[in-house]
């Protein structure tokens, strides 16, 4: 039962995936082109027939479609930027020091300036977790 749920998952990220990417509008304007294709070379020949399709002078409704479609696309952004989480340390931050080395790291206090804080750093890692 897990497999299928897990399987059934893999599936869902594909196809979302798919269609995030523009995929689907891809796949309908293939299938508008068929559509063109064959209609076109029934009263034409195959040559003309395959000018008339990829020519952009005469989409069929669903081309239209398409295009419409990836132009409202375009024109959405992508991620808004309206908010800006601004995080930072306080600038007072004390260790208790470990036995080792003294080590100093320098760590961004709130308004953007350098604070030094020091703390111990092992000499050997320890031997069981």
């Amino acid at each position: 039962m897990v497999k299928h749920i897990r399987i059934a998952g893999h599936w869902l990220l594909i196809a979302t995936l798919f269609v995030s990417l523009g995929g689907h509008l891809s796949l309908l304007q293939t299938f508008a082109w068929g559509n063109m294709l064959v209609d076109f070379s029934r009263t034409t020949s195959l040559k003309e027939a395959t000018s008339k399709t990829f020519d952009g002078d005469h989409p069929c409704s669903l081309c239209k479609v398409v295009k419409e479609t990836r132009k409202q696309d375009d024109k959405k952004p992508l991620l808004k930027a309206e908010s800006k989480m601004e995080v930072a340390l306080p600038t007072h931050v004390s260790l208790k020091d470990p036995v080792g080395v003294a080590v100093t790291v320098v760590a961004p206090a709130y308004f953007g300036i350098p604070t030094k804080v020091s703390h111990g750093v092992l000499l050997q890692p320890p031997r069981l977790v």
